[in-house]
Order: structure tokens, then sequence, then C-alpha cells
């Protein structure tokens, strides 16, 4: 059965359906209202490299240095991406996704985005399980987990950069895991070349992606191999991805770019006990809670299981969970914690807990509430109508951002004759931050694209230039 064979069937049942729609129009109406901001204007220049890439170290005294060429075809794409490589980092296929949609558009940026996001749900339940009538707790547990408990959600999923670097890559790296996965489910083994070439270009995919879940994604196919050796469903195509999988992830950390940021960002950098223990109170513990939140029916599963020998859906569930919390641990050891590597850590756990909800279904394990039904009816309904109003706010907050860019661009266009144009804070309806604390634009967007008062900051130059003028400067309040 292909993967889109399964969207169709697992699309069968109407309610389903109707949350999907529901939850990706959510997701789309977010991603559409989410103006361009920060790293995008970089991008949407060709990296310059030999004047010190688009970002902080960008070259400042000569109207040649200072330029920057707008993206306008592949061609270019590719040779920013070379520069990119090799003098700033090497998440070449995340970033390239990124000057692409870019040059496309926002709008065709916004459509393929929701449709990763339908896909990225759909193989974490084909990853879950290989039944094909999808479990409607199982999909809202897995929405709610992404939009309420991730850190950092809005530049991991809706901010053009920060989705292509983090929910996009894990789309490709649990979709690189299914065959392995099905392989061990089912039995079902195929190997034909296609397979071979397939899990090439899939492994490169996965491995050339961010590197904490590249790292976890080849440690998990490890294991994925060796228990298909041990269960006589082995194929030759599951070496070739590993292979490429491993080469993807080599080219990505060992890019010369990633020593001379460090050099840049971090002079004679030497990682001490302190960085460790900084990391693990100012990031780590966020995106653990996080991933420990969207593992509640897993650990109520196995509190309910009945006794006997792991089967291959709980070592499967201990793999992935494993694997999860294999993304933060790995950025423990790194020079700076992102927390928006929550986003591929929950992608790992999701399909833990996914698992275990489908399977606590099968086995028709039952939690009671000693509670009169009319009460629990009324519960359920009550608790639906606090998470729809509290996802409202979402948008509403999010139409005062669109709008407020809107205004913004406006106001460069009306003063183009002004150097500096000086920017006015942006009027955004601040009345539900301290419920929505990073799951919202607001405290990333002060200033109109996060410029700062400092018209030679490298985002001020970037966002004056991608609107034709000389220079803008965030005024003070």
């Amino acid at each position: 059965m292909t993967f889109f064979q399964f969207i169709n069937q697992t699309l069968n049942s109407s309610r389903s359906l109707i949350l999907f729609v529901i939850f990706a129009g959510f997701f789309f109406l977010r991603t559409t209202f989410l103006p361009l901001s920060h790293d995008d204007y970089a991008y949407a220049f060709i990296w310059d490299g030999a004047n010190g890439g688009n970002l902080e170290q960008m070259h400042f005294g000569s109207e040649e240095v200072e330029n920057r060429q707008r993206v306008e075809s592949l061609n270019d794409i590719f040779q920013s991406m070379e520069s990119h490589y090799f003098t700033w980092g090497g998440r070449i296929f995340a970033h390239g996704l990124s000057q692409f949609f870019i040059w496309l558009g926002k709008p065709a940026f916004d459509i393929a985005n929701t449709i990763i996001f339908i896909f990225l749900v759909l193989t974490i339940i084909n990853l879950a399980n290989t039944w094909l009538k999808i479990s409607r707790q199982a999909l809202i547990w897995i929405f709610l987990s992404l939009f309420l408990f991730s850190a950092a959600s809005l530049m991991s999923l809706f901010w053009l950069t920060g989705a292509c670097n983090y929910m996009w890559m894990s789309f490709f790296q649990l979709f690189f895991l299914t065959p392995y996965v099905k392989a061990l489910r089912s039995g079902e083994v195929g190997n034909s070349i296609l397979n071979f070439l397939l899990m090439i270009l899939l492994g490169l995919a996965a491995g050339w992606s961010n590197e904490a879940g590249a790292l976890a994604t080849v440690c998990l196919t490890i294991f994925l191999v060796i228990m298909c050796k041990a269960r006589n469903v082995f194929r030759v195509w599951m070496i070739a991805g590993l292979v490429a999988l491993i080469i993807g992830c080599a080219f990505m950390i060992l890019a010369p770019g990633n020593f001379a940021r460090l050099e840049f960002a971090h002079p004679h950098f030497q990682y001490t006990i302190d960085i460790f223990f900084e990391h693990l109170t100012e990031g780590f513990d966020r995106v653990i809670a996080a991933d420990f939140l969207a593992l509640i029916p897993m650990f109520i599963y196995f509190l309910r299981r009945k006794e006997g020998g792991l089967t291959t859906a709980e070592i499967l569930m201990l793999a992935f969970t494993t694997a999860g919390l294999l993304v933060p641990t790995a950025m423990l050891f790194s020079p700076e914690f992102n927390l928006r590597v929550s986003v591929p850590s929950l992608a790992f756990i999701l399909v833990a807990s996914t698992s275990a909800i489908l399977e606590w279904e099968r086995q028709r394990l039952t939690i009671s509430l000693t509670l009169p039904k009319k009460f629990q009816r009324g519960l359920a309904v009550a608790l639906t109508s606090i998470l729809f109003a509290y996802f409202m706010t979402f948008i509403y907050v999010d139409i005062s951002i669109f709008n407020a860019a809107r205004r913004q661009v406006r106001f460069i266009e009306r003063n183009t004759h002004l150097d500096p144009i000086p920017m006015p804070p942006m009027p955004i309806r601040h009345r539900f931050e301290k419920i929505h604390g990073d799951r919202s634009a607001v405290p990333y967007l002060k200033h109109f694209a996060g410029i700062i008062d400092n018209p030679n900051f490298c985002l001020n130059m970037l966002v004056s230039q991608y609107y034709g003028v000389r220079h803008v400067i965030a005024a003070k309040e």
C-alpha cells in the first residue's frame, strides 16, 4: 500500500476528515497571517559569503559590500547555498527551501506549509500503527501536542525559515523511517531497484536536515536495521538508506561554514560544565517537559497493559521515545541550545504516544471515571469550548499582526524620501500576551521584521534593500 493510498483510507471517516479540516484550516490561517520576519529577509538575497554573508557578519563601508542581490532563479539559490555551506552553515536543504519559497512568494509557502503539516501528522499515524482507521483521540492528541506543548512552536511551525528548518525536516526524517517500521510491523518488504534509489534520496534528505534530529534518526535507523536483521526482513535498500542518511548528516555537520560561524559567534570556543548546566536549565528543561506531557498516553498504556513480553509495537514505542529524547540531549553538547528543536523531538515522541493510544483502543483498555455520564459530557463540552476559545485568541492576535505589518510596509512606501525611515513600534493587540507566551509572534515583533535602532544592523540593511529604500530604523518609544 502506498503512502497516498493510506491517506485516502485514513480520511474515509467523516469525523476524522472534519477534524483534519478544522486543524489544517487553523494551521493555514496562522501561517498566512505571520508576515516575513527576521532571517526571512536574509534568505531573500543570494548569500554573499565573500562579504560576511547576510546576517551578523555582514561587512559595511561601501555600496558594493553592503548591497545584496535578490534571489530570482534556481541558479541563484544554488549559488547562494554553495556560499552558505562554506561560510555559514551546512543546512543547505532547509535553507534552500526557504529561499525557494521566499522567491516564489509567501502565498505559495502558506499552502505548501499546510500540506507538509498534514503529511507530518499522517506520517506519525502511519508509523504508529498499520491500521487504516484513524482514532480521533490520537488525531486530537497529535494536534494539541504540537500546538500547545512544543516550545517556541510559532518559530518552528509557522515562520517561513523556521518551519523549513524544523517542521519540514521532521517530516523528511519520519518519512524516511516509514519503510523500516512497515517491514517490522507487517513483514511486507520490497526489494526493487526503485526501492534502493528511493531510499538513497530519502536518506540524503533526512540526514541533510537539522543536526539533532538527523543524529537521532541515524541512531534509530541503526536500531531498526538490527531489528529487521533479527526478524529476517532485512533487505539491501535498508543499508543503502542508512549509508545515505549518515553521508547526508556528515556533510551537514562537517560543513566548513559551521566552523566559520562558530569562530565568529564564540571565538576560541571551549565546552565547559557551566555551558552544560546553562543549557540544562534554559532550554532542555522546556523541551523535555513538552515531551513528557506528550508521552502521557504511553505512560498510561504501560501502567495498564497486561503482563508479558514486549510486543513489536511496544518496542517501537520505546525506540521512538528514546530517539525523541536524544534530540534535546544532543543539543546539550552544542555551543547554543535552540528551543526550536522541540518540534523535531516531539515528532518522534508523538509516534510513541499515538501508537500507545491505538494499542490502548485495540486491546480495549479503559480508564473509568467515577463521575455521572451527564457530568462527563458536560465536562467534555466545557473543555472543548475553552480550547476553541483559546485557539481563537491566536487568530485574533495573528490578524492584528498581519494588519500591523501591512501598515508598516505602506509606511515605508510613503516615506521613501526619508533617510533613515523611523519605524514606529508594531501596533499589535497585546491582551493575550500572558497566556500565549512564545506561541505568538508578539514577543518577536516589537518592531517591524525585528529591526532595531541601529540603521547599520544587518537586518535593518536587508529590510531596507528588500523594500528599495536607503535605511530603516526602529524609532524609540
